[in-house]
């Protein structure tokens, strides 16, 4: 069996996974089905009240396999620094 490349939306996942206090490392079971959770529902934040609709959470898992879009980079990307800048240090 051969490991996945990591891709550019690993660094979000793995960032949301340890926000929410899990262990849980690229490669081990249930990484992308967690991963592509926590990322669809940032999306879907960022899409309420926009008459759009965030991608299906399989798409958002298949993006674990092949290119993540731009524009989720950049939504993820907000949504981290806001996060960030929220939290007291």
């Amino acid at each position: 069996m051969t490991r996945r490349k990591l891709k550019k939306i690993d660094k979000f996942a793995q960032a949301l996974i340890n926000q929410r206090g899990c262990s849980i490392s690229p490669g081990e079971y249930e990484y992308v089905s967690v991963g592509a959770t926590l990322i669809r529902e940032h999306l879907k934040t960022f899409f309420d009240g926009t008459g759009v609709n965030p991608p299906e959470l399989k798409t958002v898992k298949n993006w674990f396999y092949s290119d993540c879009p731009d524009w989720a980079i950049a939504v993820l990307t907000r949504a981290l620094i806001s996060q960030n800048q929220e939290t007291p240090q």
